[in-house]
């Protein structure tokens, strides 16, 4: 290989290495759909710890609204457990999400 094939080698790599993604910026990419699993979840056990009607729904029901299969829940969870930077993305968002719709109920 002669030196300019080498060379627009590592430039290429170079610029692989600097492209800009979802993890730019230090964000992680985040599981819309998990978290908004994850939203329901915590909602509907508030609901059920403060009497409000009966939509504890449990884990299963809420999944299922929501398009996944148990099978499909598990293999994510399963990528978390291994994943828990991930987790933690998600989480994060989850826990925004709620401080969120906690302003707009207190704003009434």
């Amino acid at each position: 290989m002669s030196v300019y094939s080498w060379y627009c080698a590592l430039l290429l790599t170079v610029f692989a290495a600097c492209a800009t993604g979802p993890g730019e910026l230090g964000k992680e990419s985040v599981d819309s759909l998990m978290v908004e699993i994850f939203i329901d979840t915590h909602l509907a056990n508030a609901r059920a710890v403060l009497g409000y009607g009966s939509d504890g729904a449990p884990l299963d029901t809420i999944i299922v609204r929501r398009g996944l299969s148990r099978k499909e829940f598990d293999h994510r969870m399963a990528f978390y457990a291994k994943h828990p930077q991930t987790y933690l993305a998600v989480q994060n968002q989850v826990m925004d999400r709620l401080g969120q719709e906690i302003r707009l109920v207190a704003s009434f």
